[in-house]
């Protein structure tokens, strides 16, 4: 028997798996052994360590499963019960305490710093420095980010999370989807937070910057209808984009949005607003936004 189907085998899976309960349950005190939860995050990870792990021993890979699956099963559990609602209660003098809990925040790609590359490969400064990820949520595109139900994002060059397909919904002609953070890791950082979505081979699926700079903007009447005129240099919007309009900053701030009618090679047509035409504009495809749900 091969070591892949040694491995794959029913009987493998399950002896593991009932060694790594057991393992949790003497660290933690909690069974996992039926939980539903647990079992999906094992099946998704067991498959990946095959891949990943440079072995011909059965032996070491097994001993991965239990290392690396239980460092997350290990984490999911430690994590502090999260609630969305705030709770009282009572201290040594019977006082009610309010108690804050976690509430529900965004992170979106088209808020980022302005020297940031792409939507798939951005930074942001928020408000805050701790962030827990819990879902992402974008637009399907033709890319290889969508060639597999699961995707990574990296934070900060450190923290690799796992996300799994969860819902699919269209609008209009758009498909967006929705993928699951399989744990509950704590992000945290200093100044600025650099994401990195990347697909199942870890490589961002996008290699040039999505952010263009208008060169030229001009009023023009065609077929009896007025229009604004962006003339952009080798860019990959298309007709129906909203575009978010901004100047240079250290922090991208969309002033405005407009929607390209027409495209003729490097001149947009697009609906008619007044703009200072002495200010030097950027774009990027407003309807192309990322979003990234998360509890602080």
């Amino acid at each position: 028997m091969s070591l892949y189907d040694k491995y794959f085998s029913k009987k493998n899976k399950n002896h593991i798996f009932e060694i790594l309960s057991k393992v949790i349950y003497d660290e933690t005190g909690i069974q996992i052994l039926n939980s539903q939860k647990y079992i999906d995050l094992y099946r998704l990870h067991y498959s990946i360590i095959f891949d990943s792990v440079n072995t011909d021993e059965l032996s070491i890979l097994n001993k991965e499963i239990i290392n690396q699956i239980g460092n997350l099963i290990l984490k999911d559990i430690n994590s502090p019960q999260i609630q969305n609602i705030p709770v009282k209660i009572e201290n040594n003098n019977n006082k009610s305490i309010q108690i804050d809990k976690k509430q529900n925040i965004s992170i979106h790609s088209t808020q980022r710093l302005f020297d940031s590359f792409n939507r798939f490969n951005f930074s942001v400064n928020p408000s805050f420095n701790e962030f827990i990820p819990q879902s992402i949520t974008l637009i399907k595109e033709q890319n290889s980010l969508f060639s597999n139900p699961n995707i990574n994002i990296l934070f900060n060059n450190q923290d690799n999370l796992l996300f799994t397909l969860k819902d699919t919904k269209k609008f209009n002609d758009l498909e967006y989807y929705t993928y699951e953070c399989l744990t509950e890791d704590k992000i945290q950082w200093r100044d600025s937070l650099k994401i990195q979505i990347r697909n199942y081979l870890m490589n961002v699926p996008l290699s040039k910057s999505d952010t263009y700079q208008i060169q030229k903007i001009k009023k023009i009447n065609h077929d009896n209808q007025n229009y604004l005129c962006f003339e952009i240099n080798n860019h990959n919007i298309e007709i129906g984009d909203e575009l978010g309009l901004f100047t240079k900053n250290n922090e991208i701030q969309i002033e405005t949005s407009v929607f390209v009618k027409k495209i003729i090679q490097n001149y947009l047509l697009v609906n008619p607003i007044d703009l200072d035409f002495l200010k030097n504009y950027y774009c990027l495809q407003m309807n192309k936004n990322i979003t990234i749900q998360g509890l602080i």
